[in-house]
């Protein structure tokens, strides 16, 4: 006897945004509760490979397979299965979304079943994946809703977030594009992010602008911010995430180090800043990427801490030139965030990792980069109207 489920759900959002944020495999981890990363291996079309990981289990255990899905727009269905199949014999699944006078019907149908040496049977997995998919179809519900509610709210406004390509910068693109907002970003090294971002950007309404720019170059920041004003008209946000951090030891970092963390965090948001205030205007918002680290310190971080903190000093004076404009400044200031980084560690190391961080934080885990995205967003938008020139942690407690 084969195994099957049939579950579906309905989401009070338009079908474009359902279709787009449950197919958008790359973010799954921040949509689906029970993923820990989601790696993808190959696209050919409207077909990806990709290697799903759970979280740990009660053991410690990580497990992960590799599943291959194909997206047809059109009929609005997928079809997909498992290529590692693991305890299965096989595992095939179909998702299918129809617009109803409420929202849209997502269903999902799943056949398999499981070899004999497996730990469940078929029916005992039926009524784990049963009990399983409304857990998530209703996380998923409540996300997708969100962003719909959101999407309301940010219809119209343009965006410029630095270094938007990877990690958290990457989470607010595509959380402010799904918002409803027309998204500019920069990145400096070509590669596999730009691409991938550029195509799910693509799938997402609105005007978006993936530029190369080194947001710590006086030139680049210059025609960087030409490109927004030509084909946005202007901005009404600026998310200042761009920087980088090579841990070094304080009596260790030499003189061009030290220099070069300046210059990519602290001079690249004083760059962009200065040169998108004319395009800023009443009600606009200027929000600066901090760290926890500025106000805990850290081993081996001297420098990075310092450029951190000085943003803190930079937002509350800027905060006082720009209020009687009607500009606020702000900054966020993330913890431990899992983006993809974590991801690309080996398995071992990623698990000392969390278990770290759970030592440390009152939530006992990570953030994830939506979680952050969504204050930014806040903070861009006009429910933030009279919060200006504070800086505001997501790390967790701790």
């Amino acid at each position: 006897m084969a195994g099957h489920t049939d579950n579906q759900i309905t989401i009070d959002a338009p079908m474009d945004l359902v279709w787009s944020m449950t197919n958008d495999v790359a973010s799954w981890p921040r949509l689906f509760s029970e993923y820990a990363s989601a790696e993808i291996l190959d696209r050919d079309g409207a077909t990806v490979t990709f290697r799903l990981a759970l979280h740990p289990d009660e053991n410690g255990r990580v497990w992960s397979w590799v599943s291959e899905r194909t997206a047809d727009e059109a009929t609005r269905t997928v079809t997909a299965h498992r290529v590692e199949t693991g305890p299965f014999a096989h595992m095939d699944i179909r998702w299918e979304y129809a617009q109803q006078p409420d929202g849209v019907r997502m269903r999902w149908v799943q056949d398999f079943a499981m070899k004999p040496a497996a730990p469940l049977d078929d029916a005992g997995m039926t009524d784990r994946l049963n009990r399983n998919t409304l857990v998530q179809m209703r996380l998923i519900k409540r996300k997708v809703e969100a962003a719909a509610r959101a999407g309301r709210q940010l219809a119209g406004h343009r965006i410029l977030v630095t270094g938007g390509t990877r990690g958290i910068g990457r989470g607010i693109v595509l959380a402010a594009a799904r918002a409803g907002a027309d998204v500019a970003t920069c990145y400096r090294t070509p590669g596999d992010a730009v691409t991938t971002l550029e195509q799910e950007l693509a799938g997402t309404p609105g005007k978006h602008l993936v530029v190369r720019a080194d947001a710590g170059d006086a030139d680049d920041v210059d025609r960087l911010l030409a490109e927004c004003e030509a084909s946005l008209g202007g901005l009404d946000a600026v998310v200042n995430n761009a920087g980088d951090y090579r841990p070094k030891p304080y009596l260790e970092l030499d003189d061009t180090e030290w220099a070069a963390t300046l210059q990519g965090n602290l001079n690249a948001a004083h760059l962009v800043t200065r040169r998108a205030a004319p395009l800023l205007g009443p009600g606009a918002s200027i929000v600066h990427i901090g760290s926890t680290v500025a106000f805990i310190g850290m081993t081996g971080g001297v420098h990075y801490t310092a450029v951190k903190a000085a943003l803190v000093g930079m937002t509350r004076s800027l905060a006082r030139e720009f209020g009687p404009q009607g500009i606020r400044v702000n900054t966020v200031s993330p913890g431990r965030i899992a983006t993809e980084a974590l991801d690309e560690m080996p398995a071992e190391a990623a698990e000392r990792q969390r278990g770290l961080v759970s030592s440390f934080t009152a939530l006992g885990r990570f953030g994830t980069v939506d979680e952050l995205a969504q204050v930014v967003l806040f903070l861009t938008g006009d429910r933030a109207a009279y919060i200006t020139g504070q800086n505001i942690h997501v790390d967790g407690g701790v």
